[in-house]
């Protein structure tokens, strides 16, 4: 985090920012402020773009053991097209940062450098919770590493597409009961 950032978070009213990107295409960048216009990094961030305004942020959730940092973004489209923009299938998996920065109250520059606090990705879009609203519903890289991946299971036919002609998973799924290896089969008797 930036000195001066840390040192103005320190102070008794420091006016933060929220700042948004959401990468929609290689082509289109949208970016957003909670709040009025800053200008960062040669490009200006508002509040109110082309395609609307965020409505409302859920805090961001840390993970704890197999659950994973997510965040909930609600966006009121400015028209139908940019609802379509927003909600197209091809903006799964594109890229959305949060970054939080302090803005000097006399200048209206930024102080520092924000601070990052969450790279996700566009995971799906639902109905927000006001009317018209578009929730955008994100997580992270390591979301996705701990999702469920049906094709990669021990069975005969993924060992077989990795290793193919080995045969050490054939009978996996028929085994009934418990075969020890390297050890005589115990003996039932009691004694």
């Amino acid at each position: 985090m930036d000195v001066d950032l840390i040192a103005d978070l320190a102070s008794q009213a420091p006016m933060t920012v929220l700042l948004y990107t959401w990468e929609l295409d290689d082509e289109t960048t949208i970016r957003w402020t909670d709040g009025g216009f800053v200008r960062w990094g040669g490009e200006v961030y508002r509040a109110l773009t082309d395609f609307g305004v965020i409505s409302r942020t859920d805090d961001i959730v840390d993970g704890i053991d197999n659950e994973v940092t997510a965040c909930t973004i609600e966006i009121m489209p400015a028209d139908q097209d940019a609802h379509d923009a927003m909600t197209a299938y091809s903006v799964q998996g594109s890229r959305f940062t949060q970054h939080l920065g302090v803005v000097d109250f006399a200048t209206g520059l930024l102080i520092g450098e924000p601070d990052l606090l969450l790279t996700s990705e566009v995971d799906d879009t639902s109905i927000g919770s006001a009317a018209g609203a578009i929730a955008i519903h994100t997580i992270t890289e390591e979301a996705r590493m701990l999702e469920a991946d049906d094709q990669r299971r021990a069975t005969d036919a993924f060992h077989q597409s990795v290793y193919p002609g080995e045969l050490g998973y054939s009978n996996k799924t028929t085994l009934r009961r418990k075969r020890y290896w390297r050890l005589d089969n115990p003996n039932n008797a009691i004694r």
